[in-house]
């Protein structure tokens, strides 16, 4: 069965049916990839978040907190675009497995030191570094490796399944870790991220590589990297793609600063409070994640209205006037912002040609973890020096102005184009009817 390297967007003419919200269930290799997943991804939760306990308790620094996490963001931002070369020559499936395996051996040793009180602040850094690189890498593979399980026609779907997973991974890693470490201290706590862990690498080596799809590999060669940028700039959707997930990055994706900021400086709830903002803000991403899965086609100009219907949430969130508003607020904004990331994400995916599809996807995280790192910080000062409502009045109001920016010039694009189909629907008429006199 022939399996092209370019396929057409699947835009369906109907909303899918309510059963058919998890339609990619349906194939056995995804529901064990789906699997995976999830014990993948809720020990790397469990992992970092208590990476981060350990670096406060041992040394009672928030500020080497912060560099905890730079070092496990850091190489995804400087090492992604040789993680998706990677992901497009490589068999996806054991890049993966390679590079999960990397996060075990990170993870497992900064355990056994702790439980053997030979824990130290390099030993930490050095762990959260190999987190990073282990996310640098696995990421684009493991964008590849979807498509495979499913194909592109349900490729969309997957992608919403795997946002909310995500999302339940979050709640799940950030329940457990307070249990776990109240329970059975900080090396226990790692021992069982290390298990899960390891959960997620036994079930991937169990999906079936007889039924996967194929996807196209490029052989080596010299300037693939740079290949890949020259292809984005030649793909207008997929610049504004990544123009809109950089402005989310920069401008939204730092939400946890600014519910910080509500939870103790405008409610005074204190740190229930904020982990309270932080599970519903949670809750409203996995309830988007399900809304998208029944989404009936991509479209730019659909994902840059969500972003800008976000946006104008966002603006007026921090003037909410009682924490039940502003839970409300957050439930809203985030259901409109997890839809737009996981349509941003599958527009630029599906609009990739398959022998380069690791690649984009690299520089599409790229551009996501470096707004981050920078909008973290830029956030933490707007707080500071103009206080958590303007911050958050600006944020929501930039998104706004790019999102509808690229509204509007999806509106004048096709606009343009509507006279020349008008035209030739009226030539294709005018020969008709000379045909039909004949």
């Amino acid at each position: 069965m022939p399996h092209p390297v370019t396929e057409p967007l699947p835009n369906l003419t109907h909303r899918p049916a309510l059963r058919d919200t998890f339609i990619a269930l349906g194939g056995s290799n995804y529901r064990r990839y789906i699997l995976s997943f999830i014990g993948a991804s809720s020990g790397a939760w469990l992992a970092r978040l208590t990476s981060d306990w350990l670096m406060i308790e041992l040394t009672g620094s928030v500020a080497l907190v912060s560099l905890v996490v730079a070092a496990q963001l850091v190489p995804v931002v400087t090492l992604s675009a040789w993680g998706g070369l990677l992901g497009d020559r490589l068999n996806a499936r054991m890049t993966v497995l390679a590079t999960q395996s990397l996060m075990v051996v990170a993870v497992a040793l900064l355990a056994l030191a702790t439980l053997f009180g030979q824990q130290t602040v390099g030993l930490i850094l050095l762990s959260s570094l190999l987190i990073g690189l282990s996310a640098a890498f696995e990421g684009p593979s493991r964008a590849v490796l979807v498509v495979e399980v499913v194909g592109t026609w349900r490729l969309s779907n997957a992608l919403s399944l795997n946002a909310a997973v995500g999302q339940l991974s979050g709640i799940a890693g950030a329940a457990l870790t307070g249990i776990l470490i109240l329970w059975i201290d900080v090396g226990g706590a790692l021992i069982v991220a290390t298990l899960f862990l390891l959960a997620g690498i036994a079930v991937l080596l169990t999906v079936r590589r007889d039924s996967l799809f194929g996807v196209a590999k490029v052989p080596a060669r010299r300037g693939q990297v740079a290949e890949a940028l020259r292809y984005v700039r030649r793909k207008p959707e997929i610049m504004a793609c990544i123009l809109l997930i950089f402005t989310l990055a920069l401008f939204g994706l730092t939400g946890s600063v600014l519910m910080a900021w509500a939870a103790r400086e405008r409610f005074d709830l204190g740190a229930a409070g904020y982990s309270g903002f932080q599970a519903i803000a949670a809750i409203g991403a996995f309830v988007g994640s399900l809304v998208s899965a029944r989404r009936r086609r991509l479209r730019l100009q659909d994902n840059a209205l969500l972003l800008g219907v976000s946006g104008m949430i966002w603006a007026v969130t921090g003037f909410a006037p009682a924490p039940g508003v502003f839970a409300i607020a957050l439930v809203a904004a985030f259901i409109t912002r997890i839809m737009f990331m996981i349509g941003n994400e599958s527009l630029a995916q599906l609009s990739t040609n398959g022998a380069i599809r690791g690649r984009v996807v690299s520089l599409y995280l790229m551009a996501a973890t470096s707004g981050q790192l920078v909008g973290a910080m830029l956030t933490g000062w707007a707080v500071v020096a103009l206080g958590g409502e303007i911050t958050f009045l600006i944020t929501g109001v930039v998104l706004v102005v790019v999102s509808f920016g690229v509204w509007f010039r999806c509106l004048r694009d096709g606009r343009r184009l509507r006279p020349a189909r008008g035209r030739a629907s009226r030539v294709r008429r005018s020969r008709a009817r000379r045909s039909r006199d004949r």
